[in-house]
């Protein structure tokens, strides 16, 4: 049952899913210091796609259930959002890149505007987001330098994905929200993403595999088992049950919490910047979710 508002549960339930998110950013550094990031991508799909498989196969939950063309057309732009991300990084600064990630909660609003009735985008709402990306920018306004030709043509590749990522979510709420349950919502986006992700990988001339420790394993199997199975999976039982708007001003925690577990994990220091914006983010969401 679709509902209208937020509740209590859904909060703490989405801030501990910014706080696993904000982590990951730590895994994919650790990861990819030996694996290539396109493949490293393609590797947390299959991950993934493997534990949803025991899961699913555990429960005796048919894994195919309908409506293939609209569960590989997510799996294709998931796929594609993250092959872009990781090819923007390249390009241009890590701070560019999320930055201009995170203006997805404006698409997110802009699609459900448009195509998801009874989920508008209000004067408030508006205000709402545009405090917590305030927020945000604001974070990472110190690391952002002039852009050459290569970072500006990274920054068209970051945002890029941005809208991927909303168009994704507007396609999963108007065709398979009411069709499928949301493992298979999960399942489809994981299972097409693999082939797009490995062809990416291919075609940028990725060197697959550097070398491997410990840790590279361990934050592989972060990426692959933690988020991209289990914080997934509990996202799109969100993303069922809540108006796209609401949930994703939530998202712009998610950098926030990169920054802290920078912080944490690698020494960063904690400055006043960082405690404005997350001032800033939590008025946001307060404000988007008030009644």
């Amino acid at each position: 049952m679709m509902r209208a508002k937020l509740d209590a549960r859904a909060v703490i339930i989405l801030t501990v899913l910014c706080f696993i998110w904000g982590l990951n950013a730590v895994a994919m550094k650790y990861a990819t210091a030996g694996i290539a990031p396109i493949f490293c991508a393609g590797l947390r799909s299959v991950i993934a796609t493997i534990c949803l498989i025991i899961w699913m196969t555990g429960r005796r939950i048919t894994l195919f259930v309908g409506h293939l063309k609209d569960g590989m057309i997510i799996g294709l732009l998931f796929g594609a959002e993250f092959g872009l991300l990781y090819m923007a990084i390249k390009f241009t600064t890590a701070s560019s890149a999320w930055i201009l990630l995170y203006t997805s909660p404006f698409f997110h609003a802009l699609g459900a505007h448009f195509f998801l009735p009874g989920d508008r985008l209000s004067i408030v709402k508006a205000a709402g987001m545009m405090l917590s990306f305030a927020g945000i920018l604001i974070l990472l306004s110190q690391h952002l330098g002039l852009p050459s030709v290569h970072q500006f043509a990274g920054d068209l590749l970051a945002l890029a994905a941005a809208m991927l990522w909303a168009l994704t979510t507007v396609v999963i709420k108007r065709r398979l929200v009411a069709a499928v349950s949301p493992y298979h919502t999960l399942f489809y986006q994981t299972f097409f993403s693999i082939p797009i992700l490995f062809l990416l990988s291919f075609m940028y001339q990725e060197t697959p595999v550097h070398y491997i420790d410990g840790l590279i394993l361990i934050s592989v199997a972060y990426q692959g088992v933690l988020v991209a199975f289990i914080s997934y999976l509990v996202w799109f039982f969100l993303v069922h049950t809540y108006p796209i708007s609401r949930l994703s001003a939530f998202t712009f925690l998610t950098p926030v919490f990169a920054t802290l577990a920078g912080v944490w994990l690698l020494g960063e220091t904690l400055t006043p910047r960082i405690i404005l914006s997350l001032t800033l983010v939590s008025i946001g969401i307060y404000i988007v979710n008030r009644k």
